[in-house]
């Protein structure tokens, strides 16, 4: 009998960084990926400006780091700040440095500080690679209009946007990257639950030459200007005077009264040409779940919140990346439907977390720190800027200094995931504290002034030898996931004080840099694999005690 035809092991739909970063993880695993995408991608909506540290040491793993690095607009030394002012030229009221952990210097906690970069500029970084990859082919101006899935695969109709011709592309599985007003989602009538239409917003994009170079400017990624008339947000968004202002405002709002607006920010006669005008409104909803079948969703596709904080795209990514490896393992042959259907699981956990931090973030924005009296001079205007000051800190902080939330996210219930004893610690946006339980994040050290510990770990599992060597106990478990098919490498770090940090002999890394278990005693073989595929819910055996 012949082996059925597939045109590839993946389709994905949506060429946006999400879909694209996923095409990236498959195809570094090996697996071939078809990339739809209507549109053409050339647009100057800013959308996402920050990659952050998560996103950043994902293109690490990738080997982009660097050339995101290159491609951004922004020099080592200009400062990663986010200021409130009156006005432009204004002395500020309150400023958050080195937002995001954007600046370019070396953190212990992990090993890539955020970037300033255009969202339209990760997606050509993104798109060059995936293209240039023999495994991958991506199409732009093509529009995925029906699909149906069975046992083995999924079949899918692709138009072409240009000449209407259509094909039909087979694949084992499809994956809707194809953003908040999914074709996908809707085909499959998965609902998305949460609060609608939260606030509306319009963001021009301004090139106004000369702004940058102005002498009295203090320079930052965001500029949040506390005015009554023009309460708003201003920054620089790319090189060639390029500029992005956003402000709270209905699609009736005429261009005209938005750029007068945009001018009363600024306080300067400089020159302003529109290059587009981008209307958006925030919602915060997420998908009742994220799987039927064979059939997928990442992205905004089963998240929508606001952009306030940066977690948009960056979210994404991580979804891209957790379904990615849990995908390559179908396709290899070792997955079970647990480890698939750990996706919605774990990925839903850290989606609340997220769109309840963003709700909160979205809801103080400019014009709630107004004050007539704060241009005052003068005791009147001194106490004024000391109350927004101090209101502007209480609020904005878990938005421009997150660190806690997105390296402290964690993972629980899952059956990709050994239970412990014990509850985890409440997550706290501003604070990182480090933790080895699994479910979270595989703590970092540096083990050298250029080596990261995660350069360490495999694209598979990792077993972090920490303490004594327990060389039948590995062997056996080494064979066993040889026989599985599991991809496992087993690692001894020349660093004493691992064991200490990760309160264990033995921690059992994912392929998304996430601990799956950690013990003083390797088990049987058999309990880690459940674990590796899938299958570890309620799985006593591999607990911390085992």
């Amino acid at each position: 009998m012949a082996a059925e035809h597939f045109d590839a092991d993946v389709l994905n739909v949506g060429a946006g960084p999400v879909g694209l970063a996923l095409a990236t993880e498959l195809t570094m695993r090996g697996h071939s990926v078809h990339v739809v995408e209507k549109n053409d991608r050339t647009g100057l909506q800013p959308r996402a400006k920050t990659t952050n540290i998560r996103t950043m040491t994902h293109m690490r793993r990738w080997g982009l780091a660097g050339e995101m690095r290159k491609r951004s607009p922004l020099s080592a030394d200009f400062p990663r700040d986010v200021t409130f002012r009156t006005g432009l030229f204004d002395e500020p009221i309150y400023t958050f440095h080195d937002a995001f952990c954007a600046s370019p210097q070396r953190y212990e906690a992990f090993p890539e500080h955020a970037e300033f970069i255009p969202q339209y500029v990760v997606e050509t970084i993104l798109a060059e690679h995936v293209a240039a990859h023999p495994l991958a082919d991506l199409r732009f101006g093509c529009e995925l209009t029906d699909f149906e899935q069975d046992e083995t695969g999924v079949t899918a109709t692709v138009k072409n946007m240009e000449s209407g011709e259509q094909q039909r592309l087979r694949a084992r599985w499809l994956v809707g990257a194809d953003g908040g007003r999914s074709f996908v989602r809707k085909s499959l009538a998965i609902a998305m639950n949460g609060k609608r239409d939260i606030v509306s917003s319009a963001t021009l994009i301004l090139r106004i030459p000369g702004l940058n170079d102005d002498p009295d400017l203090k320079k930052a990624l965001f500029h949040w200007i506390v005015d009554e008339e023009a309460a708003s947000i201003i920054g620089p968004m790319d090189r060639g005077d390029l500029w992005y202002w956003t402000k709270v405002a209905n699609k009736d709002v005429t261009t005209e009264a938005l750029l007068d607006n945009a001018r009363r920010a600024i306080g300067r006669d400089y020159p302003m040409e529109i290059v587009t005008r981008d209307d958006w409104t925030v919602h915060s909803l997420i998908a009742d779940h994220y799987r039927e079948g064979r059939v997928f969703l990442v992205g905004d596709a089963c998240h929508l919140h606001s952009p306030f904080g940066g977690h948009g795209m960056n979210q994404g990514v991580g979804d891209a990346v957790d379904l990615g490896w849990k995908l390559s393992a179908a396709l290899q042959g070792w997955a079970s439907e647990g480890l698939l259907d750990s996706y919605t699981i774990e990925r839903q956990q850290a989606h609340r977390a997220i769109v309840a931090s963003a709700t909160r973030n979205v809801a103080s924005l400019s014009d709630q720190f107004v004050d007539p009296n704060l241009s005052q001079e003068g005791p009147v205007g001194d106490d004024a800027r000391r109350k927004a000051a101090e209101a502007i800190e209480r609020l904005k902080t878990p938005e421009f200094k997150s660190v806690g939330l997105v390296l402290g996210n964690y993972y629980a219930q899952s059956p990709a995931i050994a239970g412990e004893p014990g509850p985890d610690h409440p997550i706290d946006e501003t604070v990182y504290r480090p933790s080895a339980r699994p479910g979270h994040l595989a703590p970092h050290v540096w083990v050298d002034a250029e080596t990261s510990l995660y350069d360490l770990f495999s694209q598979g599992f990792t077993l972090l030898r920490l303490g004594d060597t327990q060389d039948d106990a590995e062997a056996a478990l080494a064979a066993a996931a040889r026989e599985a098919g599991i991809p496992l490498d087993i690692v001894s770090p020349a660093l004493a004080r691992l064991k200490q940090l990760y309160e264990a002999s033995y921690v059992l890394v994912r392929p998304d840099q996430y601990v799956g278990w950690r013990g003083d005693k390797l088990p049987a073989p058999d309990a880690l694999l459940t674990i590796m595929t899938g299958n570890a819910i309620n799985n006593t055996d591999v607990r911390r005690s085992a």
